[in-house]
């Protein structure tokens, strides 16, 4: 005979329980959540915030070649590399100098942030053609990680099919 037969002939005059005889478990009360003062000498000012909380972070470099601001899941950073969070523009910067390259990317940033557009796939290179280290992808990641629009960026990762010649980058929503 089969487990699974054995199991319904052995249920067959199970029967459910009457509600009325049933103990209702009560919940207990959420605990208050107390402000402890901090303890500081006599005469000193209080602690001060170390950033501006109205203002967003820049992103942290969690690994090589790879920045994410807080919040910001493995899962998400895997479908941006992997193309599933799909690129609203592509900007290829092959052949130009560091500081054209630059430029061309805040100009393409500030488009897609007047857009609302959140992804942007940029094309670096992998520095094949630099004189030992890859200038154009080692720029590009410092002025996303420190530029003038870091605030603005949630997430940097290398697109998956690259070879690490392209990043994906995600912006942040605009607060309504």
């Amino acid at each position: 005979m089969k487990p699974e037969d054995l199991f319904m002939q052995a249920m067959e005059q199970v029967r459910p329980l009457e509600r009325k005889g049933k103990v209702q478990r009560r919940k207990k009360p959420a605990r208050p959540v107390r402000d402890r003062p901090m303890r500081r000498e006599p005469g000193q000012p209080p602690p001060r915030a170390s950033h501006d909380s109205s203002l967003p972070r820049k992103p942290r470099q969690i690994e090589p070649w790879l920045l994410a601001a807080n919040g910001i899941s493995r899962d998400q950073l895997r479908k941006l590399a992997g193309g599933q969070m799909g690129a609203d523009r592509e900007i290829d910067l092959h052949g130009m100098t560091r500081d054209e390259a630059l430029a061309a990317l805040e100009q393409c940033m500030q488009a897609m942030l007047m857009r609302k557009q959140r992804i942007l796939c940029i094309i670096h290179g992998r520095g094949r053609h630099s004189d030992g280290r890859p200038v154009l992808k080692q720029a590009v990641f410092h002025w996303l990680m420190e530029g003038p629009l870091a605030a603005n960026v949630l997430a940097v990762v290398p697109r998956r099919d690259s070879s690490g010649g392209a990043s994906m980058v995600l912006f942040r929503r605009e607060k309504r």
